[in-house]
C-alpha cells in the first residue's frame, strides 16, 4: 500500500512538472503585441553620428543566447509612436557586444522613457560596463509595466549615452544592443 502511494505521488509530480514546463514554454513562445525590432524602420532615429553607423538590426549572441537586436551607438535615441495595449509590459535585454568586453571603456547608460506629449517620464536607467564589471558580461533583462499608458498613444523612447553624466563623453567601445525589445500583454 505504501509503495502504491509513493508510485502515485511520483506520477503526480511528473505530470505536474510536465505541465509547468509546457506552460513556461508556451509563455516564452507567445507572440508580442508590438515587436519593436519589426517596427524599427518606422521609428524616429537621432544620433550624434551618421544614422547608417549609429543603428543596425542584427542577431547578437551573448553567452550562448542569441536575440534579434537593435544596435544603438551612443549617444543616440530611437522613438516609436505606439498605442499601448491595455495591461502591457515592455520586455527587452541590454548588453554590450562581447567583442567590447576586454576593451577599455566606461560603459553605456541605457535609458527607457515615455512621452505622452505633455511630459516625459523615465521608466528605466541602467549602466552597463562589462570592461570593469564581470557581472555585466551577459544579457541584462528589463521589464517595465506600461499599464498606466494602456489605450493611449505615446512615444516610447530608447536612449543610449556614451558615459555617465558626470564622466564626460567617452564613446570608446560602446557597442550597445537592445535585445528583442517588444511589448506583451501581461500574463
Amino acid at each position: 500500500m505504501l509503495k502504491n502511494r509513493l508510485l502515485l505521488t511520483a506520477i503526480a509530480l511528473i505530470i505536474l512538472a510536465g505541465l509547468l514546463f509546457w506552460a513556461r514554454r508556451r509563455a516564452a513562445q507567445r507572440a508580442p503585441e508590438i515587436d519593436l525590432v519589426a517596427q524599427f524602420e518606422t521609428a524616429e532615429k537621432r544620433s550624434n553620428m551618421p544614422l547608417t553607423k549609429a543603428f543596425e538590426i542584427r542577431d547578437l549572441t551573448v553567452n550562448g543566447e542569441t536575440r534579434k537586436s537593435i544596435f544603438e551607438h551612443p549617444t543616440s535615441r530611437i522613438t516609436w509612436r505606439i498605442t499601448v495595449p491595455d495591461d502591457a509590459v515592455l520586455r527587452t535585454w541590454i548588453a554590450l557586444a562581447p567583442d567590447a568586453w576586454n576593451k577599455e571603456g566606461d560603459g553605456v547608460l541605457f535609458r527607457v522613457g515615455v512621452s505622452d506629449g505633455a511630459r516625459y517620464q523615465e521608466l528605466a536607467k541602467e549602466h552597463v560596463n562589462p570592461y570593469a564589471e564581470q557581472s555585466d558580461r551577459r544579457w541584462r533583462p528589463i521589464t517595465i509595466d506600461l499599464s498606466w499608458y494602456g489605450g493611449r498613444q505615446v512615444d516610447l523612447i530608447f536612449n543610449t549615452n556614451s558615459s555617465l553624466p558626470d564622466k564626460g563623453d567617452n564613446a570608446a567601445n560602446d557597442w550597445a544592443y537592445w535585445g528583442a525589445p517588444a511589448i506583451y500583454a501581461r500574463e
